[in-house]
């Protein structure tokens, strides 16, 4: 039988610099070694068809079929194309237009649970959508997710939250709806191999600095822990925003405890994890965050919030610590507790370190990828 032809598709960079390019990515080298043929469609792709810029919302699908149309022109069909969740539409509704490939939608976190969460955020003071993206996101992207999420013949989704709430709102059969998670590479585990758990002074938070990881709730928590702990510090680790308007949310006395890296490869980021004595994500929402998984790989004690992906895979006082979301205060007293107590985060940091080396490798992360894209060609063949 010849090997599957599978198009993967989103609108970001090529770069597996993201949470999404580079679970996309490893798990498409698992199914490459497996023999199956991957390509991949992204921002760069696309803006050869004219998708780009702010238009892309509209454009990129459009780009998506274009692409799946002209492989299945060419004599090449794709089997099976994972798009992500807000860009599948056209496909969707066009799919017979471009050959009747099988579809997968992925949700790297649900785009209809986000918006409900940002509305939130702004009836309780915190921000919140713009009055502009109120009236334009639910007509633009949450459409063309509701298309997305009801019509794929499958979908893939990053936490157990997730997946409950895809299958009643969209009146889906569960066993349409799978949750995958992320990996970690090896070099992580290695890089740390000689943690000793004798230091608890450097705090490393991973992520995109953006509301929704929680960085209103990490700055107070910071300022807090620092008063109880003075020897502390904390790295910003790929914000992705300048320097400056990072460390401007620190107020000044604490602005010399903080600082920003960013690191281009695999072994600088596991350089940068083993480097460090404790992790801390406190997201208002996520997928299943690959920097969480990373964390564990790396032995990192850590602080997460109980919410989405986190507690699917964080067991308060087993592999790590759990607090609720938008509290500060809970979230700078873990923080001290894993300070002030080495014999926690050796237990903590290990068993974070097994479960990873057995639960979260890239092999284990596309297992249930591939599973579903045999069966799905397979039943269109």
């Amino acid at each position: 039988m010849r090997p599957l032809r599978i198009l993967v598709a989103a609108n970001v960079p090529d770069d597996r610099a993201g949470g999404a390019t580079r679970l996309m990515g490893f798990t498409g080298d698992e199914l490459a070694r497996a023999g199956q043929a991957i390509e991949y469609f992204y921002a760069p792709q696309a803006a050869r068809y004219g998708a780009r810029g702010t238009a892309a919302r509209f454009t990129y699908p459009v780009a998506v079929l274009r692409r799946v149309r002209s492989a299945w022109r060419a004599g090449a069909p794709f089997d099976v194309v994972n798009v992500h969740e807000p860009q599948g539409a056209a496909l969707l509704l066009f799919r017979h237009w471009a050959g009747d490939p099988s579809v997968v939608v992925t949700s790297h976190g649900s785009e209809r649970r986000a918006w409900d969460l940002g509305l939130e955020e702004a009836r309780l003071g915190r921000g919140g959508p713009r009055p502009l993206t109120r009236l334009t996101y639910p007509a633009t992207s949450l459409s063309q997710s509701w298309v997305s999420l009801r019509l794929a013949d499958h979908v893939f989704c990053l936490n157990e939250d997730d997946r409950a709430f895809i299958t009643r709102r969209y009146r889906r059969d569960p066993a349409t709806v799978t949750r995958i998670y992320p990996g970690a590479a090896g070099a992580f585990a290695a890089a740390a191999a000689g943690r000793d758990y004798g230091g608890a002074t450097r705090i490393l938070f991973a992520a995109t600095w953006r509301m929704n990881k929680g960085i209103q709730d990490l700055v107070p928590a910071f300022c807090a822990l620092l008063a109880r702990c003075p020897d502390v510090s904390l790295t910003v680790l790929g914000g992705g925003v300048p320097d400056a308007e990072i460390l401007e949310r620190f107020p000044v006395p604490a602005r010399g405890r903080v600082r920003c890296r960013l690191a281009r490869t695999e072994a600088e980021t596991a350089a940068v994890f083993a480097g460090h004595d404790l992790f801390v994500l406190p997201s208002l929402f996520e997928g299943t965050p690959l920097t969480l998984v990373e964390a564990m790989a790396s032995g990192l004690p850590l602080v997460t919030t109980a919410t989405c992906g986190m507690r699917d895979v964080i067991r308060d006082g087993e592999n790590g610590l759990l607090v609720p979301v938008r509290a500060p205060a809970a979230l700078a007293a873990a923080l001290a507790r894993l300070a002030t107590d080495r014999a926690l985060r050796q237990r903590l940091g290990r068993t974070a370190r097994e479960e990873a080396a057995r639960r979260y490798t890239w092999a284990a992360a596309a297992a249930p990828l591939r599973e579903v894209y045999e069966r799905l060609a397979g039943a269109a063949r």
